[in-house]
């Protein structure tokens, strides 16, 4: 899509004190965000950086520096404010640059993932969340090498539709390039909180040992404000971290718990996206009748209740046993039956033992929703149709099955999407068009720092895969600069921000008057979860613009926020719920076996 141009590069570096036959050129180009560049990458002939968003979209792309004979020393980068129509303008403080930190992969990921240096971490020039100066800048490139440049930008609300022209400045030391930059802004917006629900868990203890050597933080207010950040960060990327709850009201005073938390439930926070606000929160402290009922009141109060759920438990018969349902089920019921109850597991499962009443959300795991093992019965889905008619919700998650778990492997052919770091970026976002292909309304992830109780800058392999539950990276002073702790955004957070919007898109074309095309759409870039087109990453991007001109031509999307249910197959039927790995074939649940060992916390 890119290529850098620097004639005025090339005088600098003739002019420096090697001679200009000594070594060659340094090459700069832009590169689409969905390659992950890699140090052998070759450099592409990209002139210009093309990119199209909606408004309150974010869009994103990258700027790749190669050395060849000689390293390049003292690599930086500043952006342009961008020039649109009628004279309007978008400042360059609406773009952010990272740095693209480098992990060495020594162990693929089961038979999806591939060994070597990969790109994931993105190192801020300036942090999302404090607003401070960090060491993004400058870098160097080892001769013979390649290092890419993040661009994150985020298109204002009020931005007018059209096309703007910026570019990227990109010095070294004897050296200059510009990448020109055209962004296409589309008259329509996409809402700040998301249509999809999203509950992707956080461990607290995790996030502290990470950043402070101890799993408290010190107390727990300092744990709650260093957790909150974490929420910010992951609210501007269009998911909410449900289970922050570690600070409780002391006797009737709700003060502390509503000052901490009370902005990322209202959607007052300092987000980048404005008004976004948590999709999901979840009941995390002991179990009693008067703990649930506590929560449940001050959110009703609070406005706040049409988020709450319980994780009632979490693929039983290999997690919790199924016996804790009904006897969880009851005590919730003792205290407020309005509720949800939330369990991972499969419609078959659930009715086989005898409790899918006691179930309001069902997450089935996305490789039972097609099932690719005897006797080979295919898309699940149809059977979930009562259980979402009677008004109760179907959410989705993925696990270490997708790549195989700890003691298993993937079947040879099937691409499931995925979150780890040693696959394309295509497959870290398709998991949004699995969502809206499926009909599910809400994704479950286990875990977002699961890697933080070791060092996640230089492995996160786990349950057989590399960065499986963990999705940030802990940005300490000591690692990234500044005076403060803050989160540390992976490609892969990004990839998944991107599948939300992408779900968003095909959730606004159902809504303004033609789910067919929308779920045509859908089918095109996913024929099925497992045998993806959406390794290409053009397919992808072909799609989202297919449907951006659709929204168009049927008159433009809502503003911001409203999540009117969406007709996913184009029959008048919505969706929404979750089920989880338990009641699925044997083959599949043995793969999953171990996945629930550190993750259950319900």
């Amino acid at each position: 899509m890119l290529r850098s141009l620097s004639k005025l590069g090339m005088a600098l570096a003739a002019a420096a004190a090697l001679p200009a036959a000594a070594r060659a050129e340094p090459t700069v180009y832009a590169e689409s965000a969905m390659v992950k560049v890699k140090p052998g990458a070759r450099p592409k002939n990209s002139a210009v950086a093309r990119i199209a968003a909606a408004r309150n979209e974010w869009e994103a792309f990258q700027v790749v520096v190669r050395a060849d004979s000689g390293s390049l020393s003292g690599v930086r980068a500043s952006v342009s404010d961008f020039d649109g129509p009628a004279r309007s303008t978008i400042p360059a403080s609406a773009v952010s640059l990272y740095r693209a930190e480098l992990i060495d992969i020594t162990q693929p990921s089961g038979t999806i993932g591939e060994t070597g240096r990969w790109p994931d971490a993105l190192v801020p020039a300036v942090d999302e969340v404090d607003g401070e100066q960090r060491k993004a800048f400058p870098f160097t490139v080892p001769a013979n090498e390649s290092r890419a440049i993040w661009i994150d930008l985020l298109v204002p609300r009020d931005a007018t539709p059209g096309v703007y022209r910026g570019k990227v400045a990109v010095e070294a030391d004897g050296f200059r390039a510009e990448v020109p930059v055209e962004l296409e802004v589309w008259n329509f917006e996409l809402p700040s909180t998301p249509t999809l629900e999203t509950a992707f868990l956080i461990y607290a203890g995790n996030m502290c040992l990470a950043h402070t050597g101890s799993t408290e933080c010190g107390n727990n207010l300092e744990r709650a404000k260093l957790a909150t950040k974490y929420a910010q960060l992951a609210l501007d990327h269009r998911i909410s971290l449900p289970n922050l709850w570690v600070l409780r009201p002391d006797g009737d005073d709700w003060s502390q718990f509503d000052e901490v938390f009370g902005p990322l439930l209202d959607g007052t926070a300092q987000t980048r996206l404005p008004g976004a606000r948590l999709t999901s929160a979840q009941f995390n402290w002991p179990r009693t009748v008067d703990n649930y009922r506590k929560l449940a009141d001050h959110f009703r109060d609070r406005g706040w209740f049409d988020r709450l759920y319980d994780y009632t438990a979490d693929e039983p018969g290999w997690g919790n046993p199924w016996s804790d349902i009904p006897t969880r089920a009851d005590l919730i019921r003792q205290a407020d039956p309005e509720i949800p109850k939330l369990v991972t597991t499969s419609l078959p499962g659930a009715t086989e033992n005898g409790v899918l009443d006691d179930i309001d959300i069902i997450v089935p795991a996305i490789n039972h929703m097609e099932n690719t093992v005897a006797p080979y019965d295919g898309d699940q889905r149809p059977q979930y149709d009562d259980f979402v008619a009677s008004g109760k919700r179907l959410w989705m998650y993925q696990s270490c099955m997708s790549q195989g778990c700890s003691f298993g492997s993937l079947q040879p052919g099937f691409d499931w999407p995925s979150y780890m770091i040693d696959v394309s970026a295509a497959r870290n976002r398709l998991m949004g068009w699995a969502n809206f292909k499926q009909g599910v309304t809400g994704e479950l992830y286990y875990e977002t720092v699961n890697a933080y109780g070791k060092d996640p800058w230089k492995s996160q392999f786990d349950f057989n895969g590399n960065g499986d539950g963990t999705l940030f990276y802990p940005g300490t002073p000591a690692k990234i600069g500044g005076s403060s702790g803050v989160p540390v955004a992976s490609i892969r957070l990004k990839m998944i921000r991107e599948g939300i919007e992408d779900y968003e898109y095909l959730a606004l074309v159902s809504k303004l008057g033609d789910p067919a095309m929308a779920r045509r759409t859908a089918l095109e870039v996913l024929p099925t979860a497992y045998a993806a087109a959406g390794d290409d990453p053009e397919a992808i991007m072909q799609a989202r613009e297919r449907l951006a001109k659709r929204i168009l031509e049927l008159g433009g999307g809502e503003r911001a926020g409203g999540s009117s249910k969406v007709d996913f197959f184009g029959d008048g039927s919505s969706a929404g719920g979750c089920s989880a790995a338990a009641g699925a074939p044997l083959p599949l649940l043995a793969l999953g076996l171990l996945a629930f060992v550190r993750r259950r916390r319900p």
